[in-house]
């Protein structure tokens, strides 16, 4: 991957971190026609996008955290067979999704740093630290240069993410099952990846 390529996805990193889950998903998708390009027929979108370009035929549906991170979640007329977000718009969504999970993790850590059980703090106690360890080790990952575009990885890639967002979810205890709480775009930023990534095809004997 050369310098240029390399840089693009830090700054993707940073805008998921510092802007959140809505700046970061508008410069993945920009240029893009979503009603196009979405593989499901549905889709989350930018709130500021809806209404506008291929977006104005979208029909919003109800979402409790949507409003909440600036963003929309939308259906689409037509047969919703678009390919879906691919090589550099994968990778760059991917990067968005690790600067994200890199903030909401710094504040679970806060959080652990905080409280104490059995007088200890909580991000001392081993399985505590090994989670935080295995999420640190997923941000690495996922927000570096792909080595493979294959459909079959950048799902895998995105599916880590995705596992690495739940156990980021589970440290903040029941905090982070509330509605009001930040954490909830980590969730959008799941349901993101699964309507804008195409499955990849799975062997009948696999399944």
């Amino acid at each position: 991957m050369n310098g240029a390529a390399a840089d693009d996805l830090r700054r993707c990193r940073d805008l998921g971190r510092d802007g959140g889950l809505a700046a970061g998903l508008a410069a993945v998708l920009e240029g893009l026609d979503p009603a196009a390009e979405a593989p499901g027929g549905a889709a989350v979108l930018p709130a500021a996008a809806v209404g506008a370009g291929g977006a104005g035929s979208a029909e919003v549906l109800p979402h409790p955290f949507a409003a909440l991170e600036g963003l929309a979640v939308v259906r689409f007329g037509g047969s919703g067979a678009g390919p879906g977000l691919t090589g550099r718009r994968a990778a760059r969504l991917a990067a968005v999704r690790a600067g994200l999970l890199s903030r909401m993790l710094d504040t679970a850590v806060e959080r652990l740093t905080d409280r104490r059980f059995g007088g200890i703090p909580l991000i001392d106690h081993q399985l505590v630290g090994g989670s935080v360890a295995d999420v640190v080790t997923e941000i690495a990952v996922t927000s570096a240069a792909p080595e493979s575009d294959s459909a079959e990885a950048v799902w895998d890639r995105h599916e880590r993410l995705t596992e690495a967002g739940w156990v980021t979810t589970r440290l903040f205890g029941a905090e982070g099952y509330i509605t009001d709480h930040p954490v909830r775009a980590l969730y959008m930023s799941a349901l993101a990846a699964d309507l804008w990534l195409a499955r990849p095809d799975v062997p009948e004997g696999a399944r």
